[in-house]
């Protein structure tokens, strides 16, 4: 799942209120409300083997009826873990879309505020498809005309005296990647260049290493580490390789175990495929042992 926040013109998403002004003063207060206003109950959805049919549940935590805009998006990873938007498809002929293959209903939704509503997926495949896997990334965009300001708050108000108070709503589209596998597909998946430095907080690791993927489909799964054969609290989930690309460059700030530094001189790393895995099934893809430097 992602997030998205566009500030180009063709794609405003960030919407800005003023409040009040207080001329000739340079300091500034913001007030943003909560960046939680929309979720959705699914991160992914995949069709492989017989599954034809997925339902989306999106939620309004807001305190407003908010209207929303669904459709698709084609997005492209990077090997330094990032998401990037291909505006032109054209140009992104290596990428395999679902968009003409998954029906959606409705296209736009109006939910009250607290409320939900479901959106329901319909896979419908194509005689002759070709063998391999197929993405595209599922749209959920709020319409900035169905965004309201509160009244200004009492700190808002007090805040207008000394200085200018800008009202600021984000709104923020979400993507969910959609996934058809179709045929014969295999993967492989490889940790090299593993590295352990200990941080100078005295608190943390940094943990450093390639994932690499080889095949026709795309790897999806969690990351454990473990300090001296001890599973340690920090866990990363939802990590994924996707087939435009062979490998990612991963790092992550690691809290050492209660021992401290002293119980952790050697690390061990293992990429856990993920249990709705239809082929792979929760098994161990990848997996590297480094000493903690």
């Amino acid at each position: 799942m992602t997030y998205l926040q566009h500030n180009t013109p063709a794609r405003r998403l960030v919407y800005t209120g003023l409040a009040t002004f207080v001329v000739g003063l340079a300091a500034l207060t913001l007030f943003a409300p909560d960046a939680e206003a929309l979720k959705v109950t699914l991160k992914r959805a995949v069709f492989e083997g017989p599954r034809r049919t997925e339902v989306l549940t999106i939620i309004n935590n807001s305190a407003e009826e908010q209207a929303y805009r669904l459709g698709w998006r084609m997005m492209r990873m990077t090997e330094n873990q990032s998401m990037v938007a291909v505006d032109d498809p054209a140009q992104a002929t290596d990428l395999k879309p679902v968009d003409e293959m998954i029906r959606y209903a409705p296209r736009r939704i109006v939910i009250p505020p607290g409320g939900t509503q479901q959106v329901r997926l319909l896979l419908r495949k194509p005689k002759d498809l070709a063998e391999g896997e197929y993405r595209s990334h599922f749209w959920i965009q709020p319409e900035a005309e169905s965004v309201k300001f509160e009244p200004p708050s009492a700190e808002m108000v007090e805040a207008a005296k000394t200085k200018p108070v800008v009202q600021i709503k984000m709104l923020t589209g979400i993507t969910i990647p959609v996934i058809v596998r179709h045929g014969k597909l295999t993967v492989k998946s490889t940790m090299t260049d593993a590295r352990v430095s200990r941080d100078g907080d005295g608190k943390h690791m940094n943990v450093g290493f390639t994932l690499n993927r080889e095949g026709n489909r795309s790897v999806y799964g969690d990351l454990k580490f473990f300090c001296n054969g001890n599973v340690l609290a920090k866990q990363v989930k939802g990590i994924a390789v996707y087939t435009e690309i062979s490998k990612r460059f991963m790092n992550f700030s690691i809290p050492y175990p209660e021992g401290g530094a002293a119980s952790c001189s050697q690390m061990k790393i293992e990429f856990i495929a993920d249990e709705d895995d239809l082929d792979l099934k929760g098994v161990t893809l990848a997996t590297a042992e480094v000493a903690v430097q």
